[in-house]
C-alpha cells in the first residue's frame, strides 16, 4: 500500500500520528509511507507539491489533512467557506489527474478551542458537508475525539493550541487512520477518477481550469539577473529559479495567477506586484516574501494566494492577465503580505526571491 500523506505540520510532527500509522499498520498491511506535507500555508500549497513531487508512479491512498492549516487562514475573512471549497476542488483535481487510482481520503483534526463538537466552526462545517457531498471516506477525529471524551480534551490531548500531542494523542490517531485504511483496502474503495467525475457534475468550480507551472518553465520570461536553484532536505526536494535585485518576469496569459509558491528563507525581503486583467484589475503593491517561519528554520516552502493580497475572497473571475514580478533594487517598503510573512531581516547581506511555481487559472466558457 503506497499512501501520500499531504497535510499541515501534525502531519510532520516527530513522533506524530504518521509514525502511529506506520506502526499499527505493521504486520496487516506493507505500506510505503510517501510525504509531501508542508505546514503554516493552505490547501493550495499541496496542489503545488503534489506536482513537484510526482514522479509517475501510482499511489494506493491520499490522505489529506489540512483542515487546522485552512481554519486558521480561512475563518478570520468574509466568505472564507467559499474560498477554501475552491482551494478543495482544485486540489481534488490535481490529485485526480495525477493519481486516478488513489483512493481520496480527508483526514480531519482540531484545534484544541474546537475539540468539542459543541463549539461552532464553520470551515469544518463546510468540510464534512464537502466530503459528504462527494462521498469521500474521510475520519473525522475531531468528532470521534470529543464523542468519546464528552466533550472534555484530557491534559494529554493537545501540544500546543494547534498540535496533537505525542506519544499518546498521537498513537491514537495513527490507529484510528490505519483501521479505516485497511477497511477500504478490504472495499475496494471509489478511486479518483471516479470522484473527478463526480466533481464535474455538482462543483461550482467545474468549469474553472487549473495549470502549474514550475519556475524553471518561466525562466524564458524572466529579464535581469535570475539563475536556476535546487535544494534538498529530509522533507522535500525544490527546484526554483533565483531571481537577483532588478530581476523581472513579465507573463500575459489568457489564464489568471491565483498563487505564487516560493522556498522563502532570510534572504528574502519583498517583490514588487504589478497585475492588470481585461476586466479592469489593476494591482501595483509591494509584497513581503520572508515567512516568518524563517527564524528558526533554514527555508520555508509555502505559497501565497495572490487575490487575497487585496480582497477577503479567492473566487473572483479568471480571465486573462498581465503579471509583472520584479525584485526591487532597494530593500524593504512592503505594503502588504499574506498570513505568516514578515519584513525582510535588515542584516541580511544579500537579498533575493526563489521563486518555485505558479499556479493559474481560466474559466472555460
Amino acid at each position: 500500500m503506497r499512501i501520500l500523506i499531504i497535510g499541515g505540520s501534525n502531519s510532520l510532527l516527530k513522533g506524530g500520528y504518521v509514525q502511529g500509522l506506520a506502526e499499527a499498520l505493521e504486520g496487516y498491511a506493507q505500506a510505503e509511507i510517501v510525504q509531501i506535507s508542508v505546514g503554516a500555508t493552505t490547501s493550495l500549497s499541496a496542489i503545488g507539491r503534489l506536482h513537484e513531487s510526482f514522479d509517475g508512479r501510482a499511489a494506493d491512498v491520499i490522505l489529506y489533512e489540512y483542515g487546522i492549516n485552512d481554519a486558521g487562514h480561512f475563518a478570520p475573512r468574509p466568505g472564507g467557506a467559499e474560498s477554501w471549497l475552491m482551494c478543495f476542488h482544485l486540489l481534488l483535481k490535481t490529485a485526480a489527474r495525477l493519481y486516478p487510482s488513489a483512493v481520496f481520503v480527508p483526514l480531519v483534526l482540531a484545534q484544541q478551542h474546537h475539540f468539542s463538537m459543541a463549539v461552532q466552526n464553520p470551515i469544518y462545517d463546510a468540510q464534512i458537508r464537502a466530503y459528504q457531498e462527494l462521498a469521500l471516506p474521510y475520519i473525522d477525529v475531531r468528532a470521534w475525539m470529543s464523542g468519546l471524551f464528552l466533550g472534555r480534551a484530557p491534559a494529554w490531548m493537545y501540544r500546543d493550541a494547534a498540535h496533537y500531542d505525542t506519544p499518546h494523542a498521537t498513537s491514537i490517531i495513527g490507529a484510528l487512520v490505519a483501521q479505516r485504511l485497511l477497511t477500504l483496502k478490504a472495499q475496494n474503495a471509489e478511486p479518483l477518477a471516479s470522484t473527478l467525475a463526480r466533481l464535474d457534475l455538482l462543483s461550482p468550480f467545474a468549469k474553472t481550469e487549473v495549470m502549474y507551472i514550475p519556475a524553471l518553465n518561466l525562466r524564458q520570461f524572466v529579464s535581469g539577473p535570475a539563475e536556476p536553484g535546487h535544494i534538498a532536505n529530509r522533507l522535500m526536494t525544490l527546484d526554483y529559479l533565483r531571481m537577483l535585485p532588478g530581476s523581472r518576469l513579465d507573463l500575459h496569459s489568457e489564464m489568471f495567477p491565483l498563487a505564487l509558491f516560493l522556498k522563502s528563507d532570510p534572504h528574502h525581503d519583498a517583490l514588487q506586484l504589478e497585475l492588470s486583467t481585461t476586466d479592469g484589475l489593476a494591482i501595483n503593491t509591494r509584497v513581503a516574501t520572508r515567512h516568518a517561519d524563517t527564524e528558526t528554520l533554514p527555508f520555508i516552502y509555502s505559497s501565497i494566494p495572490l487575490p487575497l493580497l487585496w480582497s477577503h475572497s479567492l473566487v473572483m473571475r479568471y480571465g486573462a492577465s498581465r503579471l509583472g514580478v520584479s525584485v526591487p533594487l532597494e530593500a524593504g517598503g512592503a505594503q502588504t503580505g499574506f498570513d505568516c510573512y514578515a519584513p525582510g531581516l535588515p542584516q541580511a547581506p544579500q537579498r533575493h526571491l526563489d521563486l518555485v511555481g505558479l499556479l493559474m487559472l481560466a474559466q472555460k466558457a
